[in-house]
């Protein structure tokens, strides 16, 4: 099987450490993705949620790219993606991804590009123009492409990641809770009593079926186009009949109009043979490959990095297992969860068992739009998940 290590978020910095596909050759391709440009995380370019900080419910915080929008509006929404589109992706990054042979991108992109609904509509305006001349500086540099979608209607899994934190209930115009019932409701009404869906939302999808027939039609045939993911980290508790009815439904649409392109699927955190080799035929999985993320901040913590290196081995062993060729679509070096915001905006989902140290939080990266908050304020909310480590969520001073 074939191995493709590329990392969480854009860093040029950890390029070094990229990573590595065995390509048809079978010489190993240095990868990286995307993160934070088509799809906004909290924790990847924390200054574009700078503006929500010291906000009320009412007054509209952002948290995830789907609150941005609704806090924002269509325009000052547009206006501020727009200036983030221009200045966190770069030729000049092009050229040195090319410098460092990186040979292939993954792109996280919304289901609302093509299609914007609700608070997107206005706001993501210029997404489509942005990502052709994204695959035509790729193609330039000689960088392959895989087009992600990250996020689907209704949350495949509940995180920001997903395009909106689902679900977030706000208990008063300053606090909110989210991980307490983050569910993933692309699929249907979570129903969390018999851990099961209620019914099977078969609109929601339909609709990301049709998101990747506009892939196709409309970078299907880019020459910078290798391979299309259609849908990104669906959790855990997903139906896995359903899944699978799509991922094949998905494939065949991709088989039968761009043949060449690779068929992309996620794990849905279940990294394991006996759960996906039943998914195509023995004789019929032709440029199928499986997606696994892993992350040593959310395993056991280990005391000595050579004990995180043995886990990794051994989870990686069940590689061998799997009949399709096994990606590694996002990775981290690290064993902490530190990073401001990983648990989203002003928000954690792990207790207080790591220490953290505090660094000056950075400046905007923004061309015109860049806002700053109160750097002289002892704390700054809105707050979520009370009782986990402040340390992880809130902004505080110094």
């Amino acid at each position: 099987n074939k191995i493709f290590f590329p990392m969480k978020s854009f860093a040029l910095a950890a390029l070094a450490a990229s990573s590595a596909y065995a390509a048809a050759s079978g010489r190993a391709m240095v990868g990286t993705n995307i993160g934070g440009w088509m799809v906004l995380e909290p924790w990847i370019t924390p200054s574009m949620f700078y503006r929500f900080l010291g906000k009320t419910h009412s007054e509209g915080v952002g948290m995830d790219q789907y609150t941005f929008c609704e806090a924002l509006g269509p325009e000052e929404g547009n206006a501020v993606l727009r200036d983030h589109w221009d200045t966190w992706m770069t030729e000049e990054q092009f050229q040195q991804m090319a410098d460092r042979e990186v040979e292939i991108v993954r792109l996280p992109i919304g289901d609302w590009t093509l299609k914007p609904y609700g608070p997107y509509v206005g706001c993501t305006d210029g997404a489509k123009d942005k990502i052709t001349w994204l695959l035509d500086t790729a193609q330039r540099y000689n960088i392959k492409v895989l087009l992600d979608v990250h996020a689907v209607k209704g949350s495949q899994n509940g995180f920001d990641n997903s395009g909106i934190g689902n679900r977030t209930i706000w208990t008063d115009e300053n606090n909110f809770s989210h991980w307490e019932h983050a569910f993933g409701e692309w699929m249907g009404e979570w129903d969390n009593d018999s851990g099961s869906y209620k019914s099977i939302n078969q609109d929601n999808i339909n609709w990301a079926k049709d998101t990747i027939q506009g892939l196709l039609d409309t970078w299907g045939e880019h020459p910078a186009v290798y391979a299309i993911e259609p849908v990104n980290e669906p959790w855990w508790a997903s139906d896995l009949d359903t899944l699978k009815s799509f991922y094949r439904d998905v494939r065949a649409m991709m088989k039968e109009q761009q043949p060449r392109l690779k068929f992309v699927f996620h794990d849905s955190f279940h990294f394991d043979g006996n759960t996906w080799n039943d998914l195509f035929a023995d004789d019929d999985h032709e440029n199928v490959v499986l997606d696994t993320h892993q992350y040593f901040a959310w395993w056991e913590k280990r005391g000595d990095i050579g004990l995180y290196c043995d886990d990794y081995g051994a989870v990686m062993n069940m590689a061998q297992y799997v009949k399709y060729d096994v990606w590694v679509g996002e990775w981290a070096l690290a064993t902490d969860v530190c990073a401001t915001w990983l648990g989203g905006f002003n928000d954690a989902n792990t207790d207080a068992n790591r220490e953290c140290q505090r660094v000056d939080c950075p400046k905007s990266y923004l061309a015109t739009q860049g806002v700053d908050f109160d750097r002289t304020a002892a704390k700054l909310g809105p707050y979520g998940s009370p009782g986990l480590n402040p340390d992880h969520a809130p902004i505080f001073e110094g």
